[in-house]
C-alpha cells in the first residue's frame, strides 16, 4: 500500500511539473527590452519639414527643395542650393 502511494504522488508530482512547466511558472521571466525611437529616414525628415521631391539637382540625387520666393534645395549627400 505504501508503495502504491509513493508511485501515485511521483506520478502526480511529475504531472504537476509537465503542467508548470507549460505554463512558465518555472521559468524566469525575459528583461524588457529598451523600446527604441524611431529614428527619421532622410525622406522623412524633408517630408516632415514640407519640402518638395525634385529628383536630380546638378547631378546630385534625391534633392528636396522647400519651396519660397527663393527655393533651397538640399539633396542627401549634402549638396545644397538655391534657385
Amino acid at each position: 500500500m505504501k508503495l502504491l502511494r509513493a508511485i501515485v504522488a511521483g506520478f502526480a508530482a511529475a504531472v504537476f511539473l509537465i503542467f508548470a512547466d507549460q505554463v512558465g511558472a518555472y521559468h524566469l521571466p525575459k528583461a524588457a527590452e529598451p523600446k527604441r525611437a524611431h529614428v527619421l529616414t532622410f525622406r522623412e525628415r524633408m517630408k516632415a519639414e514640407g519640402r518638395v521631391f525634385w529628383g536630380v539637382i546638378d547631378g546630385h540625387r534625391d534633392c528636396w527643395a522647400q519651396i519660397g520666393d527663393t527655393s533651397y534645395v538640399t539633396c542627401r549627400d549634402g549638396y545644397k542650393t538655391t534657385s
